[in-house]
């Protein structure tokens, strides 16, 4: 009694425990989000300024369609022509170690203070690089002896006529905002990254032995989206050395999106797809590499041809989406229903982050495209751990079927052999599941265990396969040496099924140790009590209860009320008292009589 309240006392302390670390972590994660949102500063430690000036406004600017005030950002007017120049006297208030900050998207890029050239961003002084020079952010460095003089912006454009923002700071102050607008965005875009990475890497070793194709892929899918979030970040010059050389492997990277897209989707339905996804792949790859060529030949540099493949990249959303509603109508898409949800986001805010990208050159992907990836991460480890789990039961189950017709074709060979005892193995199945069934609520047996017991019942003699004709088929009782090779046939069953494997539940005790006795005096271990396997003190009975209720070539079947009188006399030696007495309940209610033969 004491150790059973020491258990309660325990798994209550246990409960409590879980309750209020639950809790506690509940409350951790409440006040870090006050501590991230809340700007009530007044007593923390200062940070100190990390503040920007707008210097965008009253800015004169000079064109073929001549010059007029403006403020930025702004798009200049196409009769501007390809060229503007920027001016404004800088403020009066200049200290050392300023920074003037403007962002090139494409734009050849020149700031000049006190008509000296103080930086620029440009293609005429970068051999062997496109015209399109990536986006980028331009510093020039000021200081208090520029205060007052004139500034010169003159920019080229390459494609849209816009010029964006300027800003003022101290030292490199200009880059924090920028810096902390794009961290969570950047830092989830490396998290993507890194899960694409393991995946790859995982399945890759794994794929030999499971099917994990479309992880795999998944991947490579991640890897490909991500690289070309970072290669179109505005942090790019903090992540690249050589920021300029993103023209190239940004172009590819957003090229291979449908393509990896459409192998994706190609594995997740099952293949069913394929020739059309294969054709999209193929041309997408073609079409990268016709890029490369028109470039290196200079017919048309990749940014030309940016606008072909992007159309490409959205026929593969189109195909995707057209595949899964022709799923959907044929009922398909229940064999990846898990998946289909990532599918769904993935495509719907892709094709939202292409439309952008092709509406705005320098529309960067972000925080929405990451949550679709994530998304059809989860959703597709999701749905390869359901096919895993269905797939493994759907092959127990056929095994087992295989199993249960392996059992029936072995007991009707051995009933065909033993000439005196035909039919016994089916009899004994049938007896054994009916004590099992009124066993069920007390023993706790389910419907498979009852099953099961049916089947070890048919096969239980499988060992008499190992007994000599003249044995098994004697038409007199059997002298020592006789009853030595019969006393066998448990262990050589048992031998031969351990061999062969099986996915019953108790087929090999129930084997082994059907002729174990309750008192101890039985064989081949000579197990007593509850240590004779339940199966086999079922099987016991009901094999006991079949050599009774037949005719042998020695004797003819027992009265039934023989047979009784026999299961009472041997409760406690031979048999378990309590299955006997669930058996004998069973003869009395009529629920069980012997089976005649055919």
């Amino acid at each position: 009694m004491r150790k059973g309240r020491s258990i309660d006392f325990i798994n209550m302390a246990e409960n409590v425990i879980h309750i209020a670390a639950g809790f506690i972590l509940t409350i951790v994660i409440i006040v870090m989000t006050i501590a991230i949102y809340d700007k009530n500063q007044g007593d923390e430690a200062t940070m100190g300024n990390f503040g920007t000036i707008g210097f965008n406004g009253n800015w004169t600017m000079y064109g073929k369609g001549g010059s007029e005030r403006v403020n930025l950002p702004l798009t200049v007017p196409d009769s501007y022509g390809d060229e503007v120049t920027l001016l404004k006297r800088l403020p009066s208030n200049l200290s050392d170690g300023m920074s003037f900050m403007i962002r090139s998207t494409v734009e050849d890029v020149s700031i000049y203070v006190d008509g000296k050239l103080r930086t620029e961003y440009t293609a005429l002084n970068k051999p062997h690089m496109s015209r399109y020079l990536p986006s980028a952010f331009i510093v020039a460095d000021l200081n208090a002896a520029d205060a007052g003089k004139n500034i010169v912006v003159i920019v080229h454009f390459n494609t849209k006529h816009v010029i964006n923002d300027i800003q003022l700071s101290h030292g490199n102050n200009v880059w924090f905002g920028i810096i902390k607008n794009s961290f969570w965005v950047n830092c989830f875009a490396f998290f993507v990254l890194i899960m694409g990475i393991l995946l790859f890497t995982s399945t890759s070793f794994l794929e030999s032995k499971y099917k994990l194709s479309a992880i795999r892929i998944l991947g490579l899918l991640m890897i490909n989206v991500t690289l070309w979030m970072l290669a179109e970040s505005t942090l790019r010059q903090f992540i690249f050395q050589r920021p300029t050389l993103s023209q190239y492997f940004s172009y590819f990277l957003v090229e291979l999106i449908g393509a990896f897209a459409c192998m994706y989707f190609d594995e997740v339905q099952h293949r069913v797809y394929h020739k059309r996804y294969v054709v999209m792949e193929g041309i997408v790859v073609l079409q990268i590499f016709v890029n490369i060529i028109l470039h290196a030949t200079n017919v048309i540099e990749l940014y030309g041809t940016m606008y072909i493949s992007h159309i490409w990249n959205m026929l593969c959303a189109v195909l995707g989406v057209v595949n899964l509603i022709t799923d959907a109508v044929k009922g398909r898409i229940r064999n990846y229903k898990f998946a289909v949800i990532g599918m769904v986001s993935f495509i719907v805010l892709a094709l939202g982050e292409m439309i952008g990208f092709m509406a705005n050159r320098f529309h960067v992907f972000g925080a929405e495209i990451c949550i679709a990836l994530f998304l059809l991460m989860t959703a597709t480890i999701a749905q390869t751990i359901y096919d895993s789990v269905t797939g493994y039961e759907e092959r127990a189950k056929n095994y087992t079927a295989m199993t249960v017709k392996t059992i029936e074709t072995i007991a009707s060979a051995i009933d065909a052999r033993d000439e005196y005892t035909g039919g016994h193995s089916e009899r004994v199945g049938c007896y054994a599941e009916r004590l099992a069934r009124e066993m069920a609520a007390d023993y706790e047996l389910s419907e498979d265990d009852i099953q099961n017991i049916h089947y070890v019942g048919l096969i239980h003699d499988i060992g008499k396969i190992g007994v000599p004709d003249g044995v098994l088929n004697k038409s007199g009782m059997l002298d020592d040496e006789e009853f030595a090779l019969m006393k066998q046939h448990p262990v050589i069953g048992y031998e031969i099924m351990s061999s062969l494997g099986g996915n019953v539940e108790g087929l090999l005790d129930g084997i082994r140790y059907h002729h174990e006795r309750f008192d101890g005096t039985g064989y081949p271990e000579g197990l007593s009590d509850t240590d004779i396997p339940l199966i086999a003190r079922i099987l016991a009975i009901a094999d006991s209860y079949d050599a009774m209720t037949t005719d042998r070539v020695y004797r003819m079947r027992l009265s039934d009320e023989v047979v009784k009188q026999e299961l009472i006399r041997c409760a406690g030696t031979q048999f378990d008292p309590a299955l006997v007495a669930i058996f004998l309940r069973l003869l009395e209610n009529g629920e069980v009589a012997p089976i005649t033969s055919k």
